[in-house]
Parts: C-alpha cells; sequence; structure tokens
C-alpha cells in the first residue's frame, strides 16, 4: 500500500519526481528549457516549498506564481493543452507514489490552479485585444 503525502520529504519527492518528468516532455518540455530558460537548481527548491505551502500548510513559499505563468505566456502562449499535460503527468506521479487525502488534494489543487491560470491568460488576451 502506498502512503499519503505527508511530510517534506514526501513533497520533494513528487516534485523532484515530476519535474524530471515535465524536462523530458515532448508536450511541455521546451517551456521550461527553450521559453523560460528555467534554472533547476533555483526553481526546484520553489516549487518545494510551493507545494509544502499547498499541502501541508507549511508557509514557506514566498512568491506570485500567478506573474510567472502570465509573463510566460506573453512569450509563447499557454494552452489549455499543455495544462492538460502538465495535470496528466502530476496526476501520474501522485498516482504511482502516493494515495490517500492529501494525494487527491493534490490532484484537485493542480485543476484548480490550471483553472485559474487559464482564466488570467484569457483575461489578459481579452484586456489586449480591447486595448488595441
Amino acid at each position: 500500500m502506498k502512503k499519503d503525502i505527508e511530510t517534506s520529504q514526501d513533497v520533494a519527492l513528487l516534485v523532484n519526481t515530476f519535474y524530471d518528468k515535465v524536462q523530458k516532455d515532448d508536450v511541455i518540455g521546451y517551456f521550461f528549457s527553450d521559453v523560460a530558460n528555467v534554472n533547476w537548481n533555483e526553481h526546484l527548491p520553489h516549487m518545494i516549498q510551493f507545494w509544502e505551502t499547498v499541502l501541508l500548510g507549511k508557509a514557506t513559499f514566498e512568491g506570485w506564481p500567478m506573474r510567472k505563468h502570465l509573463n510566460l505566456s506573453k512569450k509563447e502562449k499557454l494552452m489549455p493543452h499543455h495544462f492538460d499535460r502538465w495535470i496528466e503527468l502530476w496526476n501520474g506521479i501522485i498516482d504511482e507514489n502516493f494515495e490517500g487525502e492529501i494525494a487527491k488534494e493534490a490532484k484537485n489543487r493542480a485543476k484548480i490552479m490550471r483553472d485559474l491560470i487559464l482564466f488570467k491568460i484569457d483575461q489578459m488576451d481579452q484586456n489586449k485585444r480591447i486595448i488595441q
């Protein structure tokens, strides 16, 4: 039986395994390597802190991820199928390694984030059209 996501080590396993897969992914990997030019030594600790805050209630994350996604989408349009792939990989890593209430919540929170980011990108695009 798999365990739930309960500790910082569990979150680190989830995040590191997920982003290892993301980097190699044909659908979204290029966003990280070519568009955002992610420095993984900086990015991974921030993502671990983010998910610790979201899932474990540890207030370790500081930042505004929405701005990063909006700026990224200005460089290369983030589309629903990109986020669908992100969710598919995220849920797959969770299912491979964890089960339980927090694991379910990790999937739910990812979907909420997907929907919110896509909504904000759409708003940004609509505002751009209105201004032009």
